[in-house]
């Protein structure tokens, strides 16, 4: 039998990706969606392998808005779970708990999510 074709198994990829974000504990239809639209593949797969072990680790994010953040957009993260770190403009980083993603997500000010990345300083 022939090996299956690369678009095929990216496309079984995406779909389990997709299933197992459903799968997530608590996550509502429109938490799910969001999550989907809203956050990379990272911070997917990271929050899909977090939710089985341990949903209430905190994921380091990075986020961007589709507004300036002020007092009421930072009570909205703040109220949906996000523990905010910095914040400028429209961008934020933040500690949130892996079974509060899908609530930070769907809030409609909240474009984008990321994994934030940590590096090791360079060594000589």
């Amino acid at each position: 039998m022939p090996a299956p074709h690369p678009r095929i198994r990216v496309a079984v990829l995406i779909a389990t990706l997709v299933l197992a974000i459903v799968g997530m504990t608590g996550c509502k239809k429109a938490e799910r969606e969001a999550l989907v639209a809203k956050c990379d593949a990272s911070l997917r797969v990271r929050a899909e392998e977090l939710a089985k072990s341990s949903p209430d680790s905190l994921l380091d994010v990075l986020g961007k808005t589709s507004v300036a953040i002020d007092d009421a957009h930072r009570q909205k993260l703040e109220k949906a779970g996000a523990q905010l770190g910095s914040v400028d403009a429209d961008k934020f980083s933040a500690r949130i708990p892996v079974k509060k993603l899908g609530a930070v997500a769907a809030q409609d000010f909240v474009a984008s999510l990321a994994l934030a990345q940590i590096r090791d300083p360079l060594g000589h």
